[in-house]
């Protein structure tokens, strides 16, 4: 029974519990086409719709993504893990990175990425009837090859690497076994033997994303998850297991001739490339006849922007950038379109400023696609349950507010080092707006207008600030009020810096953090035999 009511009252209650129900299952078992496309290392202001004011126009137009965001929807507040493999194993898990992985681990560790035991969202959509189809950088687990891999994930097909970079040009890739590279190149169930060292590889991908649009069948919700090795680096042989370095299409850096900061010049022509990649698949949907007015497309970075000397992105004017904490690592550019969200809009292009986490996406496309976004077997296998929250009423403008205020973001027992670059920054997120982070933060700066330029390097890793000290328990920020972290307020709101470490405490408790085993040695044997990385397991 409600208190504090009369019984006029009751009428009213009574409608707004029905519209809130109402909203919550708007959508329901629609099915859409639900099509992701996940940038690699893009700045914020790195898309046409941040590009920084006085910036050069020819430089970052992405028109084809900047025409999707003015006919759909801006994600003003998207956030992800600071890095790669966790925020893909956050983004087709639905868990929090804390929960299911949060190291950039060697492939070759038996337990690299994603838990086998967990159900990931390509099973859940193709439960429901969709064709599922994967392409680009995979980076959640490779070892096992009845477990691993995408087609053991979920996915009907697959076209895609299982490193963090390999060659753009080759293919190949080195880790380990004695600096000896081998091609990292799958396509369903095999190595793509046919296919490496034939183009780009981006463009690799992108024409296998042109053939699964042209080739769906009628009658059938499609799921695509295009994850873009752009705009991160590649592979290239070196000093013992080779380096990595950004690596232009040469007909798209030869484009940018007018950049006189050659990392900034290639990042633009990869950006572009990239761009150009998602106007080729949004032409095919709409070339299909009603397909595009049944899809909805997310795009989205997968981090923020490499911004350290030879990453090339921009994230002005947030502060830090891609392995670090601050927003510039963590929030990202990214929208929404597709027919199938535009028609629900009331207005096209707006910015939409509540909080939605990467791991959101699951329960929400479970929700449109009519299944539940719990998982079972991975509560029967005893691994962390399914963090997602539906914001799908957000989206359509059916709730104002955004069921995502709060997460744990990095743990105090990061191991920093080669799984995790630069890190050793613990942060949480609370109340919709408040950032705690502690220790020994990199990245500590912000760009410029220009970034990167010949006048003014920035070596960001050099860039440290100390935020845990006697005086305070770390660094607090109101990134509401204060999107480019300017301003401290550890000393003036200590109470709730206090507070929100507590929280930072108690989620340390439920730190999913298993023992990933070392790389094994069968996986270079195996790559040596056959001269492609692939699983090595049964």
């Amino acid at each position: 029974m409600m208190t504090g009511s009369s019984s006029s009252s009751w009428p009213l209650l009574l409608l707004a519990a029905a519209a809130a129900a109402g909203a919550e299952e708007a959508g329901y078992g629609e099915k859409p086409h639900v099509v992701v496309l996940f940038a690699d290392n893009m700045g914020w202001a790195n898309v046409g719709w941040n590009r920084p004011p006085g910036a050069d126009p020819r430089e970052y137009a992405t028109p084809h993504l900047t025409a999707l965001a003015a006919d759909g929807m801006i994600l003003d507040r998207h956030y992800t893990y600071k890095f790669c493999s966790p925020s893909r194993s956050s983004l087709l898990s639905g868990r929090l990175p804390m929960h299911v992985n949060i190291y950039n681990d060697d492939p070759a560790r038996p337990g690299a990425g994603i838990p086998v035991g967990m159900t990931l969202l390509p099973e859940k959509l193709r439960g429901a009837g969709y064709a599922t189809h994967f392409i680009g950088k995979w980076h959640v687990g490779m070892a096992r090859g009845s477990a691993q891999p995408p087609e053991a994930r979920g996915f009907d097909s697959s076209l895609g690497y299982f490193h963090s970079a390999n060659s753009y040009y080759t293919a190949e890739r080195a880790e380990g076994c004695g600096g000896v590279p081998a091609v990292d190149l799958w396509d369903t169930g095999r190595p793509a033997f046919h296919l490496n060292g034939t183009a780009y590889e981006e463009r690799l991908f992108a024409d296998r994303a042109v053939d699964v649009v042209n080739n769906h069948p009628d009658g059938r919700p499609l799921f695509m998850y295009y994850a873009f090795h752009s705009s991160c680096v590649g592979w290239e042989p070196g000093p013992g297991a080779g380096q990595e370095a950004l690596q232009a299409d040469p007909e798209y850096y030869a484009r940018f001739d007018f950049v006189d900061d050659d990392d900034r010049r290639k990042n633009n022509a990869m950006v572009a490339l990239m761009d150009d990649s998602a106007g080729r698949v949004v032409a095919a949907l709409k070339g299909r006849r009603g397909m595009w007015d049944a899809t909805l497309l997310l795009w989205a970075s997968d981090n923020g922007g490499a911004v350290h000397l030879g990453g090339g992105a921009n994230v002005y004017p947030l502060r830090g950038g891609y392995y670090n904490n601050w927003e510039g690592g963590v929030r990202t550019a990214a929208i929404l379109a597709g027919g199938f969200l535009t028609s629900r809009l009331e207005e096209r292009g707006a910015r939409l400023t509540g909080f939605v986490h990467e791991a959101d996406w699951y329960a929400t496309f479970c929700h449109l696609a009519g299944v539940p976004a719990g998982d079972a077997a991975a509560a029967a296998a005893r691994l962390p349950a399914v963090d997602s929250l539906n914001v799908w009423p957000l989206l359509t403008g059916a709730n104002a507010t955004s069921p995502r205020v709060e997460w744990p973001m990095t743990p105090l027992g990061e191991e920093a080092g080669p799984r995790a670059k630069h890190g050793g920054d613990a942060a949480y997120m609370a109340d919709g707006r408040y950032k705690l982070i502690v220790g020994r933060i990199a990245q500590a700066g912000w760009c410029g207008v220009t970034h990167p330029n010949r006048t003014a390097p920035w070596d960001s890793f050099a860039d440290v600030l100390t935020c845990t000290t006697a005086a305070k328990v770390g660094c607090l920020f109101d990134v509401v009020a204060d999107p480019s972290e300017t301003t401290d307020l550890a000393e003036t709101l200590p109470a709730k810096a206090e507070e929100i470490w507590q929280k930072m405490l108690a989620a340390e408790r439920r730190w999913f953090n298993p023992d990933r085993g070392e790389p094994d040695p069968r996986a270079c044997a195996r790559a040596a035999a056959t001269g492609y990385w692939q699983p090595y397991l049964p």
